[in-house]
């Protein structure tokens, strides 16, 4: 049994820089970590449980956690004890601790064993993302001290008593949200928007099941191999609160899957593949050859991401973290008249249980200042 410890420190930040970035590490029972990150959400960014009037909602919510997703349940029982409510609270969500909505555009590279340097797979992810706060977004000016809506990320490493150990990025949701993230058996997940689909139904709120931004740790906390996510994610109900997204997701034997929904939600698709993956944010089941695209650059430029990323990617010599970096480097969104950057660029290495990650920490004349990557591996 793992003791208990909590510690955070900051690790990117100050004048003059975009974002602050906070590194967590938490051990213990879940409920112990949920307490704990219920207290930063708390005193970091004045965050409390989402209020909500639907019991039935609330209660149904509940019943799927127990039965499909019992650790975060046990951290929502220690957020309740943080803010002085019953685990049953029939007032308020407590299994989520939001900082933000979410938008974003992504490129995603895998490298199974075959073409990586190492003999072990490797992801390669840009997070590309507006600068703007919230304010700015609905159209309106920025309130004085309002933070960027990407401008608090977290690097949160996870040792749960009796569960998988994980760190994972996160920047919309403390408790149960990430973007990116590897657990200690070598399984990766990665999500990436879905900008091709029309007529989006976001719900603005929770529901029974995983949003788009709980996948991640979802599978991360419960799976360890792309089979047993493909089941996982068959069995769980879906919804998205803001935007449609797809996944990647890669194991330590360098089998990837793609999981997407159709562009009417009711089918679900799995593109597997036991060489190089390239995702970008159109649905790959339409689209599966990169070299058959359609000829205009795609929302977002997700055509001309996916094409140019696989062609850099797609070579004889085998490819090391390093070579992934500059090569994912040349197709970073960078428009000087629209507020979008990639806010981070990370590497998932599947055999060191390593994160390594570089932050957005703004404009230099036409280009970028950036941090170098950080490295963070689990401690097993």
């Amino acid at each position: 049994m793992r003791d208990a410890e909590f510690r955070m420190e900051t690790i990117v930040g100050g004048d003059g820089v975009f974002c602050t970035v906070r590194h967590i590490v938490a051990k213990g029972t879940d409920r112990f970590i949920g307490e704990r990150l219920a207290e930063v959400a708390a005193a970091e960014h004045g965050v409390r449980p989402v209020p909500c009037d639907d019991r039935i909602l609330l209660g149904a919510r509940r019943r799927w956690f127990e039965v499909f997703y019992p650790q975060i349940l046990e951290r929502s029982h220690g957020v309740a004890r943080h803010f002085g409510l019953a685990p049953d609270d029939s007032g308020h969500d407590l299994a989520s601790l939001p900082l933000g909505v979410t938008y974003p555009g992504c490129s995603v590279g895998w490298l199974p064993t075959s073409r990586s340097s190492s003999g072990a797979p490797l992801l390669s992810r840009n997070f590309e993302f507006t600068t703007q706060t919230l304010t700015e977004v609905m159209g309106g000016p920025t309130s004085p001290g309002e933070p960027a809506l990407a401008g608090n990320p977290y690097v949160i490493e996870t040792y749960p008593t009796g569960g998988l150990a994980h760190v994972v990025i996160c920047a919309f949701d403390l408790l149960s949200g990430a973007t990116e993230g590897i657990n200690e058996a070598g399984l990766v997940v990665a999500l990436l928007a879905d900008d091709e689909s029309p007529g989006p139904e976001p719900l603005f709120g929770a529901q029974a099941g995983i949003g788009e931004h709980e996948v991640v740790r979802f599978l991360l906390e419960t799976c360890t191999t792309v089979e047993e996510a493909a089941a996982a994610l068959r069995l769980a109900k879906h919804y998205y609160s803001f935007v449609r997204c797809h996944y990647l997701i890669g194991d330590a034997t360098g089998r990837s899957m793609v999981w997407e929904h159709s562009s009417g939600w009711n089918q679900e698709h799995l593109i597997y593949s036991d060489d190089l993956q390239v995702v970008t944010n159109h649905l790959l089941h339409r689209h599966p050859d990169p070299g058959n695209l359609p000829p205009e650059p795609g929302n977002g430029w997700t055509y001309d991401r996916c094409r140019s990323l696989t062609t850099a990617l797609e070579t004889s010599e085998r490819l090391g973290a390093q070579d992934l970096i500059d090569r994912h480097a040349r197709f970073r969104i960078h428009e000087p008249d629209i507020a979008v950057r990639t806010l981070w660029h990370s590497i998932l290495d599947v055999a060191a249980g390593e994160l390594s990650v570089s932050f957005y920490l703004g404009d230099d004349g036409p280009g970028e200042r950036r941090s170098p990557h950080l490295v963070f591996t689990l401690d097993l």
